[in-house]
C-alpha cells in the first residue's frame, strides 16, 4: 500500500511538472493524479484543486458531450444523461481495444450483463494497457465507440443500464 508520503511526492511532481495527468499502477494500487477539474464538480467546491483516486476510477455521472460536427443541429448534441443509464468514461487518453486481442470475441456487446468489476475495454496509453472495469451491475445498452479509436480523457466510452 503506497505510503501518505510517497502519494503527497507524486502529486507534487504532477503538479510541477508540464502533464495534465498521471496514471500510476502496480500488482495491487492503480492511482490516477489529474490537474483537470471536472467542470461537474466547479459549483461544489470553492476552487479548483488536484483530483486524487486511490482506486479505479469512477465515472462522473451527467457528462456533457458536444461534437464539433453536430454543433449546429440542437438536437444532436444534448447532454448524455438524458439517456437511461450509467456512461463509463474513459480515464486517460489512449487507444481503445473491445477486444482482449484482434482475433479473439469483444470483452462486451450490447445486451450483455456485466457484473461490477468486470473488464469492459482496454485504453492503451504510453504503452501500458489500462482494464477499464464496470462500475456497477448493469446490462450494456450502448457501446459509444469504435474498436482501435483513439479516445481523449472523460470520453464516453460505453453506456450500462
Amino acid at each position: 500500500m503506497m505510503k501518505y508520503e510517497e502519494l503527497t511526492e507524486l502529486i507534487n511532481h504532477l503538479d510541477q511538472s508540464s502533464l495534465a495527468f498521471m496514471d500510476y499502477q502496480t500488482d495491487d494500487e492503480h492511482i490516477i493524479l489529474s490537474k483537470e477539474v471536472p467542470q461537474m464538480a466547479a459549483p461544489k467546491n470553492e476552487g479548483p484543486t488536484p483530483e486524487a483516486t486511490s482506486t479505479d476510477p469512477a465515472p462522473v455521472q451527467t457528462p456533457v458531450v458536444q461534437e464539433a460536427a453536430g454543433a449546429a443541429d440542437n438536437e444532436t448534441t444534448p447532454s448524455v444523461t438524458e439517456e437511461a443509464g450509467e456512461v463509463v468514461e474513459s480515464p486517460m487518453v489512449g487507444v481503445l481495444y473491445l477486444k482482449p486481442h484482434p482475433d479473439e470475441e469483444p470483452y462486451i456487446k450490447v445486451g450483455d450483463h456485466v457484473k461490477q468489476g468486470d473488464v469492459i475495454c482496454i485504453v492503451e496509453a504510453m504503452k501500458l494497457m489500462n482494464e477499464i472495469q464496470a462500475p456497477h451491475s448493469g446490462v450494456v445498452t450502448e457501446i459509444l465507440v469504435e474498436n482501435e479509436a483513439v479516445v481523449e480523457y472523460k470520453q464516453p466510452l460505453v453506456r450500462i443500464d
